[in-house]
């Protein structure tokens, strides 16, 4: 029998109460939590946060992390489950992704040409990604101990789904602190941080995943 088959078999007896997600799910919240608190006393949240909370940056910023962390559970959740299709998520990680980029080319290429450099390096180029994979490393030990549960036969991938999904929380609250605002600086820089805890997520994954 081959290792997929058996793991496959093993997973079909799991007990149905078992609800992993609902485990990763409990997990996020203290992980948030202490995340929040990390970027409320070392990195302090921006002093104009309320009025930026009423513009529409803000929101599209948020919206864009949030995204990545909708589809980096979803992604974790079916390559925890042996047989079940990752395609799904993948091609809307793809979608996000390109609209983001996509976007972000638009606003480069309406600008002047001596604002273009401006635009995508901000104030912050070189904080932003160290800060968010320090916020992610935060929240992975909730992320991994819960996807403990499930039964990935790709520990690699399953380890990237993971990462991918505390870099997004992290990069979410991140952006409680950071004041930048185009779409270039966050294409750039915010995927950046994210794509440093899915490759860091991938490694761990391979051995705290493997059976």
């Amino acid at each position: 029998m081959k290792t997929d088959d058996l793991i496959t078999a093993l997973s079909a007896d799991l007990p149905p109460a078992r609800r992993p997600e609902r485990r990763l799910l409990l997990c996020l919240v203290p992980a948030a939590v202490l995340v929040l608190i990390a970027v409320g006393l070392w990195l302090g949240f921006r002093a104009d946060l309320m009025l930026a909370m009423r513009g529409p940056t803000f929101w599209a910023k948020a919206a864009y992390t949030i995204a990545l962390a909708i589809s980096g559970f979803w992604l974790l959740d079916r390559l925890g489950r042996p047989g079940v299709s990752a395609r799904a998520p993948l091609l809307v990680l793809g979608l996000i992704l390109a609209g983001v980029l996509g976007l972000a080319a638009y606003e480069l290429i309406a600008m002047p040409m001596p604002d273009r450099m401006p635009a995508v390096m901000g104030d912050s180029a070189r904080v932003c990604a160290p800060n968010i994979v320090l916020l992610s490393l935060i929240a992975a030990p909730f992320v991994f101990w819960a996807a403990r549960a499930f039964a990935p036969t790709r520990p690699m991938l399953a380890g990237a789904a993971a990462g991918l999904l505390t870099g997004a929380l992290a990069t979410t609250l991140y952006g409680l602190h950071c004041p930048e605002h185009t779409a270039a600086f966050v294409a750039v820089w915010y995927t950046l941080g994210m794509a440093i805890a899915v490759a860091i997520g991938a490694l761990i994954g391979r051995r705290v995943f493997r059976w």
